[in-house]
């Protein structure tokens, strides 16, 4: 009978007093790993960015291998907590869509003109499938060029952006 995987066999969880976590002269972030191995730059993954963001962080290395697994990142030192947050959220900027001012769709593209909570934005969209209805009337958008948008609860906005917007979910 085959033995069961394991997820510790699977995944090297660090340990958060045993790695440090720091910028380098050119502001990656570099990572020392338990046996002394510095790497550099180190990209930080949330594994459940939705559900538990500071939490089960995999840190990739720059041919995107996993070096392993931070569980919270609450129990690394401060000085690793600050650039390990500053690098996420980097890495998962979103700004809040807080008011619709146009949809104009071209060729099978709809264009949107929005305001956000970092200003105004102009963004194209291929198609109603990358946008993404979650609970309580909150939406993720993905532009054509990879940027996302979030839109808290848009049964919130004003009454001419719901209207736009119900065309499209």
């Amino acid at each position: 009978m085959e033995q069961p995987i394991r997820i510790e066999d699977e995944v090297q969880f660090l340990d958060p007093k045993l790695v440090k976590i720091s910028r380098n002269q050119f502001a990656d972030m570099e990572a020392e790993l338990p046996d002394g191995s510095v790497h550099a730059p180190v990209e930080p993954v949330r594994t459940f960015p939705l559900t538990q963001p500071d939490q089960y962080i995999s840190l990739l290395d720059a041919n995107k291998n996993e070096l392993g697994l931070i569980e919270d990142i609450k129990q690394l030192r401060k000085a690793d907590r600050t650039v390990l947050a500053e690098e996420l959220k980097k890495c998962y900027f979103m700004p809040k869509i807080t008011k619709i001012h146009s949809l104009e769709g071209r060729f099978g593209i709809t264009q949107w003109e929005a305001e956000t909570n970092s200003g105004s934005v102009s963004f194209d969209l291929r198609s109603r499938h990358d946008i993404t209805s979650l609970d309580g009337g909150r939406l993720l958008i993905k532009d054509v060029d990879g940027n996302r948008y979030e839109i808290v609860n848009y049964h919130r906005l004003d009454p001419k952006s719901v209207a736009l917007l119900e065309t499209q979910i």
